[in-house]
């Protein structure tokens, strides 16, 4: 169920920042990363990027979540640390996949 849960939680956050993206660089709200505010262009292109890999690697997580839970008895504490290892793993995916998207966007300053 934490697999689920976390994974849903994930994808709303992305569907949240996908349909309300953060209008200028701010330190409450989108992805804050030292490379994503950097620029207003990468702050864009950073939160972007990260919204879509939320929904999907949130999703996946979800998925991950419930097929474990059918296979896996939740009172097996196996069944708790492979759902965590699904979560951490989108989150890690999610970060360094975007890094990496901005990192080979160099400096653009296209705000």
């Amino acid at each position: 169920m934490i697999g689920f849960i976390g994974g849903m939680l994930m994808a709303a956050a992305g569907v949240l920042v996908k349909c309300f993206p953060p209008r200028s660089i701010n330190s409450l709200y989108g992805y804050r990363t030292r490379r994503s505010m950097s620029s207003g262009s990468q702050w864009k292109e950073g939160n972007r990027f990260s919204a879509g890999l939320m929904i999907i690697f949130g999703l996946f997580a979800a998925a991950a979540g419930i097929a474990s839970e059918r296979f896996i008895p939740f009172n097996q504490p196996f069944s708790l640390i492979l759902q965590v290892t699904y979560l951490a793993a989108s989150c890690a995916l999610t970060i360094s996949m975007t890094e990496r998207r901005l990192k080979n966007r160099g400096g653009e300053r296209n705000e």
